[in-house]
């Protein structure tokens, strides 16, 4: 999701500096190179957020809280806030897909209708696609068109559609694209116009004659476009920019910053870990801890030996899922009979770390209730069966654990 958000983004700022700076410029050909590169660019920068920056920490999750109390009778649930998240995560990316496949439908319609019109042997009108050069009947011997279909062919002027009406597929929901695409369009046409034209006024005039004969389509460069006409014509006779407003095209530079910038920032596993800091209101920080018997020059060397993360792409899982393992906890907490005596109520935290073999590990009470209560629930744990490991660009890594168990024994003791 972030991702799409910053190439988006980044996109929209392209687009506005080249409406700004570029857009009334005769260097066409720059102007090409700047829409495509605004395009690849906002698509590669935010991979940074898939790359794994080293931490000082080890990835961290909270788990909902447990209430040992609902298992005397009852099953426990998982959170609803939980479940509200995920069910509108899930919606999302479904409401994405589907609209990313109609996308891909309509892009491929289009493309069946092009197809259509190759084999048909149409005869009205003039237009260039891909390698293939097609001249109406009627100016089938006119070199200045042939010449100009022919640049779009040398240049690769349809490829350039392609590859933008492809991002547009998984972008989908920005309309701006469609703004990337008209305006490569017409830098194409600007192109050629410039390449082909030797007399002006005659290339205009014949370019008006054609207008009335073209077939609209996106992958198409007919020689007279209609929608194109009037702005082609304009810049046919435009006095040249001079070279030095070349320097314009920096303009770019604070954008790509400002994108580089932001996919540091929000690298995925420290989004993910904010996010969860701030959803679930750490009060701690997770640190690598050793086991009773590891010195610290083996922690030290442990630690070195392997890549540690603050969040995992996937993360780990229990068996038969998180709502099996609290209820096995809830079924199997031993209470300790000083802790009934007690009529002992409140909160308390444990920690464990998931190794990247699925082990739990480096057990660990955070906050205690006393009276033998965070011992046993690490004795508990300590018999749980493997989970499935957290998963960072495709490899296992340890993933740390919070726990919180809510203990209400006067009610027990009332009873």
């Amino acid at each position: 999701m972030v991702y799409l958000i910053l190439v988006n983004v980044s996109l929209l700022l392209c687009y506005a500096l080249y409406s700004i700076f570029l857009k009334k410029l005769t260097f066409f050909q720059l102007n090409r190179i700047y829409l495509l590169g605004a395009v690849i660019v906002s698509l590669l920068i935010p991979i940074g957020l898939f790359i794994d920056m080293p931490r000082g920490l080890i990835a961290e999750e909270t788990l909902p809280n447990i209430d040992l109390n609902l298992f005397l009778g009852e099953e426990m649930l998982l959170a609803e806030q939980a479940d509200r998240a995920a069910s509108m995560q899930d919606i999302l990316q479904i409401v994405y897909w589907i609209g990313a496949g109609l996308a891909l439908l309509w892009l491929c319609f289009r493309c069946s209708r092009v197809l259509v019109l190759l084999r048909s042997g149409n005869s009205t009108f003039s237009f260039a696609f891909f390698r293939t050069v097609v001249l109406a009947d009627q100016v089938s011997e006119n070199q200045v068109i042939a010449a100009h279909e022919q640049i779009h062919v040398a240049q690769g002027h349809s490829y350039d559609l392609v590859f933008v009406e492809l991002v547009r597929v998984f972008n989908w929901f920005n309309p701006v694209l469609r703004l990337y695409l008209k305006e490569l369009k017409f830098q194409h046409e600007c192109i050629a116009d410039e390449q082909s034209s030797v007399d002006r006024v005659a290339y205009a005039e014949l370019l008006v004659a054609q207008a009335m004969q073209v077939e609209r389509s996106h992958f198409l460069h007919e020689f007279s476009e209609k929608s194109f006409l009037k702005n082609r014509i304009a810049m046919l006779f435009k006095e040249k920019t001079q070279n030095k407003y070349k320097f314009l095209y920096l303009s770019i530079a604070p954008v790509l910053g400002l994108t580089l910038l932001s996919t540091l920032v929000f690298n995925s596993s420290k989004a993910k870990s904010l996010v969860r800091d701030i959803e679930n209101k750490v009060e701690y920080t997770a640190v690598i801890t050793a086991e009773p018997d590891t010195t610290g020059t083996k922690m030290k060397e442990d630690a070195e030996k392997q890549k540690v993360f603050t969040a995992t792409e996937v993360n780990p899982e229990p068996v038969g899922g998180l709502a099996n393992f609290r209820k096995w906890i809830g079924d199997n907490y031993s209470y300790p009979q000083e802790a009934v005596d007690a009529a002992l109520k409140g909160q308390m935290v444990v920690s464990f770390i998931v190794e990247a073999d699925g082990t739990l590990s480096n057990f660990e009470v955070i906050k205690d209730l006393g009276y033998g209560t965070g011992e046993a629930a690490l004795d508990l744990l300590r018999k749980a069966a493997k989970w499935a490991p957290g998963i960072q660009n495709g490899r296992k890594v340890r993933v740390a654990y919070t726990l919180p168990i809510t203990l209400n024994l006067e009610e027990d003791k009332k009873g």
